[in-house]
């Protein structure tokens, strides 16, 4: 610990108008760990703390506090006398891994309070932000341990989140083979917020007109969110989700599905409408799957809740989306737009927003094949059409709009008839290796946002893909029944 504080040095990083698009949001992710060799000595704790302390003294950003910035904008600021210390908490469970494994790591099976924080962003009892949060949960008989992480979302990304953990379990792996991590290779990133606006300065082409509504029109409650103090804004935000918080479930497409849903796409149209994205034909899938369930659950609902529906979409309306609309924002990770050196990677959130409507009563109506070719054609357009210009725009429209990042979360919570989607399959889940072998199972928790949807490479087998949907919980009965998505998904938990 001593060293740590040794090695830190003072600074302050301003995060990006981009960071405050995701600063009520966190990383709560859930890795499983088997003991295979059932030895006595597995991720020991002492090791465990000690590689943790080496690997924040090359990410110093997790070790400040949350500051008001110029123009309100928030800021990290790092006091070596005055340390964000992470959350490091460590318990122990009856539960064996064995028992955990052949439920399939179902949620009811795990162990009490895994999950430390929640999804949103929340200021503990003394108003600090911890910006890294741990818990560490051995299992009966020695048999493997759940490492719950948590680091906010606006401080780094999904890319920064694994580029930190895998780093700590290099340093790991480093100190138990040599009794020193200075054998580990040092990580190579890059966090200097005004790297986005030199290398996209001066690159600009018009976004979509709907985009530009979500992120300049005000509402009642953006204007009511804008008045607060950050920390006010984050229990508030997260306090309104506790209420209204989304059911998660996990399905799983094969790559053989896959396969299948490609090939049905092409026979609508005379070449491949996802233009050889994976990511369009699950995103159409999905969506247009949540959209009918949610037509479903909403004709069984009460007047009462019909009424406060039909409030929430003449908000929405304000914003250009209009209540016959489903949309689906692709939350699209844009490194390759900012022209990288080999081996670097930006660890900030250089990600934007991808809206596309389709028309509500299309999807709810039409079978599931009479949607997909369509839905994908427009997703991969507007994904693969996703260039410098376009991101510099973006982020033109962030610092204009200083109030964006709250007139989004007004967005989101104005309606139901939205989907955001995001891809963490690119993420580096397999270097999270701390000398027993990649986790075996990687797991968003039991409740998230509602209306919001992860994909995740299965650490089952290459090529089939994990899909994590959190929505209503009418909505998920409804789409559990979904004929044609049961066809190639398979439900999970």
């Amino acid at each position: 610990m001593e060293e740590l504080f040794d090695s830190i040095e003072p600074g302050e990083v301003v995060l990006s108008s981009q960071d405050a698009m995701f600063s009520y949001a966190n990383h709560p992710l859930v890795h499983f760990y088997e003991n295979r060799e059932l030895g006595s000595s597995f991720m020991p704790s002492n090791v465990m703390q000690a590689s943790l302390y080496s690997a924040l003294r090359e990410f110093p950003l997790l070790l400040g506090h949350i500051r008001d910035g110029p123009s309100g904008q928030a800021k990290v600021v790092v006091d070596k006398h005055d340390l964000n210390l992470p959350e490091f908490v460590e318990s122990e469970s009856s539960i064996h891994f064995q028992s955990l494994k052949d439920a399939q790591f179902e949620w009811s099976t795990w162990p009490r309070g895994v999950a430390t924080v929640g999804p949103m962003t929340t200021p503990n009892k003394h108003g600090t932000v911890k910006l890294l949060n741990v818990h560490v949960v051995r299992l009966r008989d020695n048999s493997g341990l759940i490492l719950f992480c948590n680091i906010p979302h606006f401080i780094l990304d999904g890319f920064g989140y694994y580029i930190f953990l895998n780093h700590w379990a290099a340093l790991y792996r480093a100190s138990i083979s040599s009794g020193s991590t200075s054998e580990a290779s040092r990580v190579s990133y890059i966090f200097d917020r005004a790297f986005v606006d030199e290398r996209l300065q001066g690159r600009r082409r018009p976004l979509e007109k709907q985009v530009v509504d979500i992120l300049t029109t005000s509402s009642l409650t953006s204007m009511a969110l804008n008045m607060l103090s950050f920390p006010s804004q984050l229990r508030l935000v997260s306090l309104g989700i506790s209420v209204n918080r989304g059911e998660a479930h996990f399905f799983r497409i094969t790559r053989e599905s896959l396969d299948e849903l490609s090939s049905l796409a092409r026979a609508r149209t005379s070449d491949d409408p996802a233009g050889g994205s994976t990511y369009a034909l699950l995103a159409a899938v999905v969506g247009a799957a949540v959209c009918r369930a949610q037509s479903t659950a909403d004709a069984n609902r009460g007047l009462l809740a019909k009424a406060v529906s039909a409030t929430a979409d003449t908000i929405s309306g304000l914003f250009g989306t209009r209540p016959t609309q489903f949309t689906l924002i692709s939350m699209v990770h844009a490194h390759h737009c900012l022209e990288l050196d080999p081996g670097s990677c930006y660890i900030g959130n250089p990600i934007i927003l991808l809206p596309i409507q389709v028309p509500a009563k299309h999807l709810a109506q039409a079978a599931g094949e009479e949607s997909l070719a369509g839905v994908a054609a427009q997703v991969a357009l507007a994904v693969n059409s996703t260039d410098a210009p376009l991101v510099g725009e973006f982020v033109s429209v962030l610092k204009n709009n200083p109030s964006a990042h709250v007139r989004y979360a007004a967005y989101m919570s104005s309606a139901t008839n939205k989907l955001t989607v995001i891809d963490e399959r690119s993420y580096n889940t397999r270097g999270m290796d701390f000398g027993g072998g990649r986790p075996a199972w990687v797991s968003g928790i039991p409740w998230h946002i509602p209306n919001f949807v992860a994909f995740f490479a299965s650490p089952t087998r290459d090529g089939d893909v994990d899909i994590y949907i959190s929505t209503r919980p009418r909505v998920a009965e409804a789409l559990v029944q979904d004929r044609f998505f049961a066809k190639y998904a398979q439900f999970l938990f």
